[in-house]
């Protein structure tokens, strides 16, 4: 086994420290802020949108995104053990107050540190670990093992909360997260070693105004697309003030960064054209693999699919995941075939993921229907973003692998989900509600089907005893109830169509791209950067 640089005790032998380590991951990388697997439960107990809930969800990630530039200043005056056990301990006060107040401001707001703090232990168990996972220090094989391990902990968390949101309650999650952080301390205490180091916080190198300025550009944004449906867009005060706002803030940001002698973040990762190649087909990924909440619309309102099994056939993303890194980890070591071929079967994967929903989703469906396109949206995502993963830094300066951390995590993590949900919930939307004027022509009692279902519902609401208006009333609902599940099936199978033929557009020009001029790749070295 490789040597690790573990501050472990004279007497622990290092696989208990590599244990320690992975009991200290666990609960982080299923923490998320707020939970979306319980978005029902939670909206019902606390009289609150689900948008609040999706917006801490997404506070978290910004948080991890501003945190990620000054990770290695605080790491510069805190020893492992310190940082750890300081990090996990706010982590447990802040999920409690989660778990505690039913005010979503504060949440939201405690989300976003959660998020902040996660960052630290992540990149901590990156630098103590990595060598672990790919002794050789090869970026490829270590996203072979990493992100696999990152992703599924999320769906698991996703899974789990939505079981005991259902069966108990669901600030249990945070309990349950909590009580093993609590755990993940103990093993600290007992097997990792103190160190003395000058703890001199390095005020001048934490640009607490750019950090600021981050953070709120990246809430705004993300309050904009999260609640622009609910609060119908421009007729709020609110999305009218951050819409204006937002663009004065990034103006900030780069003039900022552009007369800083040590910026907070740099621009250059921008003007590299491998780096906007990669950003680019991230957002892609998220865009396309945020077409889960299609499935989720129809899981819950077409077939009827409690939250417990909606969220449980996420767990099929795992053996995607782990299909797809086994996939990039033999690619780039054998280096047999161009990189282009990887990108194009990656989004081929899309392809026949949509393709299998485009087809299968109808009234009649059954939920074992969607097992095989759930693992296919996994095995794309997780390949192409290893692919790119590796590829935005091939021929970037080690310098400004952090910064590209940044962007990478701000791109790929934090806009582009918030935008991609908050398209496909507002196309969804308005196609539902053309599709419920188009359907209502046709539905009226001088139609047969309409008149036969109309009297079935009906004469079943006599025969329960309701008086003949009230009857006459449950039956009309009744032809509503199916004239938006029929208007929504038919918005979900247009998204889908389009979505299908936009992932074969790019899939087919993706085989022709000459993203590499030669066969083989340089090997890239892993790094501080790792996320």
């Amino acid at each position: 086994m490789v040597k690790l640089n573990l501050p472990l005790r004279p007497w622990v032998p290092q696989w208990l420290g590599i244990v320690t380590m992975f009991v200290v991951m666990f609960p982080i990388i299923m923490l998320n802020g707020t939970y979306t697997g319980s978005m029902l439960e939670v909206s019902s107990t606390l009289g609150i949108l689900s948008e609040d809930i999706t917006m801490g969800y997404y506070a978290a990630a910004a948080g991890m995104a501003v945190a990620y530039p000054i990770i290695p200043k605080i790491r510069a005056i805190a020893t492992p053990k310190t940082l750890l056990l300081t990090d996990l301990l706010l982590q447990i006060i802040l999920s409690f107050v989660c778990a505690q107040v039913g005010n979503m401001d504060i949440t939201i707001i405690c989300s976003f540190f959660i998020g902040f703090l996660k960052a630290f232990i992540m990149l901590e168990f990156i630098i103590q670990i990595r060598p672990f996972f790919s002794p050789k220090n090869v970026r490829s094989e270590f996203y072979a093992y990493f992100y696999p391990i990152v992703f599924s902990g999320g769906q698991i968390s996703m899974a789990l909360t939505a079981q005991l949101a259902y069966y108990y309650q669901w600030q249990y999650m945070y309990y349950f997260t909590i009580l093993l952080m609590l755990i993940a301390i103990i093993f600290i205490l007992l097997f990792f070693r103190y160190a003395k180091r000058p703890m001199r916080i390095p005020y001048k190198d934490i640009d607490g105004r750019i950090m600021f300025i981050i953070a709120a550009a990246l809430l705004f944004s993300i309050y904009v697309f999260t609640y622009g449906k609910t609060l119908d867009w421009f007729d709020s005060i609110k999305i009218k003030v951050y819409v204006l706002t937002i663009p004065l803030l990034i103006y900030l940001f780069v003039q900022r960064q552009r007369t800083q002698e040590k910026p907070y973040v740099s621009l250059k990762p921008l003007h590299h054209h491998k780096s906007i190649i990669g950003y680019t087909f991230m957002v892609l990924v998220m865009f396309f693999s945020a077409s889960s909440s299609l499935i989720t619309n129809y899981l819950n309102s077409i077939i009827k699919v409690d939250s417990v099994h909606a969220n449980s056939l996420s767990l099929l993303l795992i053996p995607g995941f782990i299909m797809g890194a086994i996939i990039c980890f033999w690619w780039f070591r054998w280096q047999r075939w161009r990189f282009r071929f990887l990108i194009s079967g990656g989004m081929f994967c899309y392809v026949i993921y949509l393709a299998i929903l485009y087809f299968g989703v109808t009234p009649y469906s059954t939920y074992e229907m969607l097992y095989l396109p759930v693992f296919l949206r996994g095995l794309a995502m997780m390949s192409l973003f290893i692919a790119f993963g590796v590829y935005v830094v091939e021929d970037l300066d080690p310098k400004l692998m952090l910064s590209n951390a940044f962007f990478l995590i701000s791109f790929r993590s934090v806009l582009a989900p918030a935008i991609s949900a908050s398209f496909f919930s507002n196309a969804l939307y308005h196609l539902q509600m053309k599709g419920i004027n188009t359907l209502s022509e046709n539905m009226v009692l001088t139609n047969p089907v309409t008149s036969t279902r109309y009297s079935q519902a009906l004469n079943n609401a006599l025969a329960q005893g309701h008086g003949y208006n009230e009857a006459s009333q449950i039956a009309t609902n009744s032809l509503y109830a199916i004239l938006q599940q029929q208007s929504l099936l038919l918005g979900i199978k247009t998204i889908i169509g389009y979505l299908l033929i936009t992932a074969l557009t790019i899939a087919i020009v993706s085989a022709f791209i000459p993203f590499h001029k030669t066969l083989k790749v340089a090997v890239v070295k892993t790094g501080d950067d790792m996320v």
